[in-house]
């Protein structure tokens, strides 16, 4: 059971959340407004035949970026912004410790993301990109990938100083993740060194989990392999983040 002082920073995590408009309504809306541009291109796309289905990484994208947006847009920057606001600093002096603030502060971006995946996968189950069966494959990959950036972004934001450059280096970490992992560009276009090489980030592993649910999808490693990258690299930035967080902008560890 989680106690009174855990649960009253988690409310205060979640009103701080809704609060700060600019990153939450981008967070919560813009995997459904890039999935409504990509639908569009899809079904404009000529069906030529034995040609790739784009469609089949419509879906795999907006999770993604339902995930990494939760991750990283509402997570490195607001967290940087709490310690420049002394928040972080009065927080440093009561019990609460930097295991269960960074608990407790994933929370409410954990339920965001829950009904974000939900609505994406009852789309995708409704236009036949994905079999009923694999939901609950999806949504738990979907909550290993919020895991793994989820360290990430609190890495960054437990850090930096700056409000906006943890936004700023949380959106180049949620872009390149976007467009190396062979979600934007299928690795399998790719010159043969630079396949291979992309091919070994975390987040390639990732995204490799997602595709292999869709309904066209073929896996390019061991699906027990993938959920081992990502979960040791979860392990990883979850570690980092709490050892190197920083509760007011004077700390140097």
């Amino acid at each position: 059971m989680m106690s009174t002082a855990s649960r009253e920073l988690t409310l205060m995590h979640a009103r701080e959340l809704v609060r700060d408009a600019k990153y939450f309504y981008f967070a919560l809306f813009f995997p459904f407004g890039m999935l409504a541009i990509f639908l569009g291109l899809g079904f404009a796309m000529p069906k030529d035949s034995g040609a790739p289905d784009f469609l089949q990484l419509v879906f795999p994208m907006a999770i993604f970026l339902a995930v990494t947006s939760a991750a990283l847009t509402v997570t490195a920057g607001p967290l940087a912004g709490l310690r420049t606001k002394g928040t972080l600093r009065l927080l440093g002096t009561t019990p609460v410790g930097r295991a269960r603030l960074v608990f407790t502060h994933m929370i409410a971006r954990v339920l965001m993301v829950t009904v974000q995946a939900a609505v994406l996968l009852a789309l995708a189950v409704a236009l036949g990109k994905v079999e009923l069966s694999r939901l609950p494959a999806l949504f738990a990959i979907a909550l290993l990938g919020l895991a793994m950036f989820g360290g990430i972004g609190y890495l960054i934001g437990g850090r930096l100083a700056s409000p906006d450059a943890a936004t700023n280096v949380g959106t180049l970490v949620q872009l390149a993740a976007l467009f190396l992992s062979g979600l934007a560009f299928p690795l399998e276009l790719m010159p043969d060194a630079v396949r291979t090489t992309l091919g070994l980030l975390p987040t390639s592993f990732f995204a490799d989990l997602m595709l292999t649910q869709m309904s066209q999808g073929e896996p390019a490693h061991p699906v027990w392999l993938s959920v081992l990258v990502v979960a040791a690299t979860t392990a990883v930035a979850v570690f980092l983040a709490v050892r190197t967080f920083k509760w007011d902008q004077g700390e140097t560890a």
